[in-house]
């Protein structure tokens, strides 16, 4: 084989190398960095406001031992879960470098780290709905709330408030669950093209 053939073949691999626009990969990485830390602020302050609603209903004249049960579980469920989704972003915030490499290797480690994220939130909606199932139980008998005004207006309340939330969370992190694992495929794919595997 000539040097000419090696310099063609060469020169016919590196034209069939995918593109990787560096500079857009890093403005991505870098958004998804101020995405994620929109996020921490969001769940920071939705867990303000659930601890200031089961506060609410442990310090609520007139509720029954149940429900300030229900609040304190609600309040240990809440601290638990924000503890959790910190703990799984950690080494996901910078790069190791600004090589195509590192900034793939980041986004993989933060797709990831948001499918645990998202696991993580369904079951913490699952242990709310089992909590509030057990202990609301003798409330949410018809006997129960519908001759008493001041429970029904309380179930109705928490009811409203609640049940949009949480079915839009489980819809939510079922679709981000999706949405990531095409990320880790995308990713993986472009790393074996890139011969980076």
């Amino acid at each position: 084989m000539s040097t000419h053939d090696e310099w063609s073949d060469w020169a016919a691999q590196w034209r069939t190398q995918p593109v990787v626009d560096i500079e857009r990969l890093r403005r991505r990485t870098l958004a998804k960095r101020w995405r994620m830390l929109a996020m921490v602020v969001f769940e920071t302050v939705t867990a303000i406001g659930a601890l200031v609603q089961t506060g609410w209903l442990f310090a609520h004249p007139g509720l029954g031992l149940r429900w300030k049960l229900f609040a304190t579980g609600g309040t240990v469920l809440v601290v638990v879960m924000w503890s959790i989704t910190l703990w799984l972003r950690r080494g996901t915030w910078r790069a190791a470098g600004s090589r195509v490499a590192e900034l793939l290797r980041l986004d993989a480690r933060r797709a990831r780290a948001g499918i645990r994220l998202a696991q993580a939130q369904l079951w913490g909606f699952a242990a709310l709905l089992v909590g509030v199932a057990v202990l609301a139980w003798p409330s949410l008998q018809p006997s129960a709330w519908m001759h008493d005004e001041a429970l029904r207006r309380l179930l109705l309340v928490q009811i409203g408030a609640n049940a949009p939330i949480v079915l839009g969370g489980v819809v939510f992190c079922l679709w981000y669950i999706r949405r990531q694992r095409r990320r880790l495929a995308r990713i993986a794919q472009l790393t074996a093209e890139l011969g980076m595997v």
